[in-house]
């Protein structure tokens, strides 16, 4: 928090500069569509938005009084809009100067309701707000099952912690204790919200793939088979999944897959790809629970066929983009581009 605030106040000042002198390197150097002033503004925008929601929250704090009544619904749900309200904002920052537009036709509006656990595709930095910027706007309260790590951008801490998130570590001693409060998480999801859980625990390369598969054909060789199908995605882990299943037996279960942050899997790459075009599309499938198996062999099995769903989607999608843009025109009919 401290390290927001000082880096905005320093960063006042010196903006239009840098905005300034960014587009004259960028007209001499006739650099990709203006990448350095984008790359400006981008910083820029995160910064004063992550900015914002911090003053915010911290009027909500207030408003409580002082952090009392957490619970209490009026509660709840002022946090909700604030972390809906700070995740439209990010999105929109990122789809307008990276560009990332976000072609939205493919969700079904049927499948987006309320008591559901939703479980995403999680591939680069910038996607972990795509859930609550989908759910959001819909009225849906999204609580997450995150890594701990994220707990270093402030208003992922400090709203996630009121609304119920669960932070947990990459590498826990006590998988138990570190499950039990997914359960618990799980246990509120009503029909005004979601569950939510990024089953990869980690973004994919296929080191981490190879890595992945060897230890299931230690412990589990059927898996291992199914993983080695998988050509964009890293076999779930079930764990966390299965957790949420417990705590909510009569949730329904979404899967949120999209395309288009595959080249943003780190901090510099993100960098290094603003200025290119990168369309985003995004789809998610609603499973009755009815269709979920009751006994955990079952789930686990259950949980790997959509993975290979989702695989084959994400190949399909990947094509239609290889395409010439003529041909994509005519096979991907919805041209619906639109910022979440």
């Amino acid at each position: 928090m401290s390290a927001l605030v000082i880096g905005s106040v320093v960063a006042a000042p010196l903006a239009l500069p840098a905005m300034v002198l960014a587009a004259l390197v960028d007209l001499v150097t006739r650099e990709r569509r203006w990448r350095r002033l984008r790359t400006v503004m981008f910083v820029l925008g995160l910064l004063y938005v992550d900015l914002a929601g911090f003053v915010v929250t911290t009027g909500a704090w207030l408003l409580q009084p002082v952090g009392l009544r957490m619970q209490s619904p009026t509660v709840q749900w002022r946090y909700h809009r604030i972390m809906t309200w700070w995740t439209q904002r990010l999105m929109r920052v990122i789809s307008t100067t990276v560009p990332l537009p976000i072609d939205t036709s493919q969700l079904d509006e049927d499948a987006l309701g309320g008591n559901a656990i939703v479980i995403g595709r999680h591939r680069s930095l910038l996607d972990a707000v795509l859930p609550s910027t989908i759910f959001g706007p819909r009225g849906l309260i999204a609580r997450y099952t995150l890594k701990e790590d994220l707990r270093w951008e402030p208003n992922i801490d400090v709203v996630g912690h009121r609304m119920g998130h669960r932070f947990v570590r990459r590498a826990p001693k006590n998988l138990d204790a570190e499950l039990e409060p997914i359960r618990a998480l799980a246990s509120r999801v009503d029909d005004d919200s979601v569950a939510v859980i990024f089953p990869e625990g980690t973004f994919f390369t296929e080191a981490r793939k190879a890595k992945v598969i060897a230890a299931l054909e230690r412990k589990d060789p059927e898996h291992a088979d199914a993983a080695r199908q998988m050509n964009h995605l890293l076999p779930p882990r079930p764990a966390g999944t299965l957790a949420l299943m417990e705590g909510a037996p009569g949730a329904d279960i979404i899967i949120l897959g999209h395309v288009g942050f595959e080249p943003f899997g780190t901090i510099g790459k993100i960098f290094a790809g603003i200025g290119a075009d990168h369309p985003v599309r995004v789809a998610a499938w609603r499973h009755p629970r009815s269709s979920v198996p009751e006994d955990q062999a079952g789930r686990i099995d259950w949980l790997f066929d959509r993975w290979l769903e989702l695989d084959e989607w994400i190949s399909k999608q990947h094509a239609i983009g290889d395409q010439p843009a003529t041909e994509r025109a005519h096979n991907d009919k919805s041209g619906n581009i639109a910022r979440v």
